[in-house]
């Protein structure tokens, strides 16, 4: 059976909506996802999960 990699949490940027992956910490079973500390793409700080966007934030 072939492995399938596990997709990584993704990060909406409030700024300018682009989407983000995020930054892994730690190793395989026990590790978790934060948001980049800015967004490439315009500088912004502030991020919303995927799953939660659109955010009214």
């Amino acid at each position: 059976m072939a492995h399938q990699p596990e997709r990584p949490q993704e990060y909406v940027c409030e700024g300018c909506h682009t989407v983000v992956a995020g930054t892994v910490h730690g190793d395989p079973p026990d590790h978790s996802y934060t948001p980049p500390e800015k967004c490439a793409a315009c500088g912004g700080t502030e991020f919303v999960e995927v799953q939660n966007y659109p955010s009214s934030g």
